[in-house]
């Protein structure tokens, strides 16, 4: 799927996905609801989730154009825009809004307070304080979770399989992603229960990464884990090719999003966004999102990239291949 076209028009309305120019009258006797979507990711894999998102509610009975109409606006990974993105989006009254991730919730709530929001990868959504609770959300915000308990040690483990007596890992750190500092501290905690040592480089802005990347390679990591970022999203192709040159494994929560890196393993991203827009469906029906609790992912996806393991010199353990999802060959 190619990436979406990106529309600049005058008057503060920026950065708008297409479905901002499809019709905006509503046809029928019953008014059209008007669902937005912002997106901090504008890459080709987000697009394809989104596309996921809005079959789902084709599904349920909300076409685009027909039944509902859809709007979709992209950060294309610049955190410093949403809030203009999200008074955009807010401006054309919408009934409820599917923002994907903690930086776009933040900023749709922060427009618009009342505005039901659907989160579809909510990392930490207690801690980052956007719900009371999971099972009692509690305010304008429910959805999906992005994280499994125990899924940091998983990582960890599967890195210690793919390099084993690995004595330390490394983390790649965007520190301007609203969670940078709670994925760090996982991971640091389980490096410490792997007995393994711990070592984190930040990359502010892309051209940081190779320098990062260098940092983890000299202080002798053995891998280097990706944790979810706007930034690094959009640069995983690149920071593939950056270890790959510097002999150093790679690890990526997202396995969506693991073009060239060596193992991807997380939630089935997909699944969310299409269960998403369940929650869309129930909020137009009159449910609160303050009643709605907090789902968790029940799909984990493990993807191994043999092409990298071949590059590296590495022996994938045939009981690794043996689970994972996708081999890619």
């Amino acid at each position: 799927m190619r990436r979406r076209d990106f529309i600049t028009l005058t008057g503060g309305a920026v950065l708008a996905g297409p479905g901002l120019a499809r019709s905006q009258t509503p046809t029928g006797s019953g008014k059209r609801p008007v669902i937005g979507i912002l997106a901090l990711d504008a890459s080709e894999n987000q697009t394809g989730l989104v596309t996921a998102f809005l079959d789902a509610l084709a599904k349920l009975g909300y076409v685009d154009g027909k039944t509902a109409t859809v709007v979709s606006l992209y950060a294309d990974g610049e955190q410093r825009i949403l809030p203009m993105l999200a008074g955009n989006l807010v401006r054309l009254k919408p009934d409820v809004i599917m923002a994907d991730t903690a930086a776009p919730i933040r900023a749709v709530r922060s427009a618009a307070p009342d505005i039901p929001i659907v989160g579809a990868i909510m990392g930490y959504p207690v801690e980052q304080g956007l719900i009371a609770s999971f099972s009692h959300p509690g305010g304008n915000v429910t959805g999906l979770a992005a994280y499994v308990e125990g899924m940091d040690s998983k990582v960890l483990d599967l890195g210690m399989e793919l390099v084993p007596g690995a004595k330390n890992m490394g983390l790649l750190v965007d520190p301007e992603g609203s969670a940078a500092p709670l994925f760090r501290s996982a991971f640091q905690a389980a490096a410490a229960k792997q007995g393994i040592g711990f070592h984190a480089a930040e990359a502010h802005v892309p051209n940081d990464l190779d320098r990062a990347i260098r940092q983890l390679a000299d202080a002798g990591a053995a891998f280097i884990c990706i944790p979810p970022s706007g930034m690094l999203n959009l640069n995983m192709r690149h920071i593939a090719q950056s270890a790959l040159a510097m002999r150093l494994p790679t690890i990526t929560t997202q396995p969506e999003k693991a073009a060239g890196i060596l193992l991807g393993y997380g939630i089935d991203y997909r699944e969310n966004y299409q269960r998403a827009a369940t929650f869309i469906d129930k909020i137009l029906k009159g449910a609160k999102p303050a009643d709605l609790p907090v789902e968790f992912p029940t799909k984990l996806e493990l993807i191994v990239n043999m092409k990298t393991a071949k590059a590296l010199g590495l022996t994938v353990p045939p009981t690794l291949l043996a689970i994972a999802d996708e081999v890619i060959e």
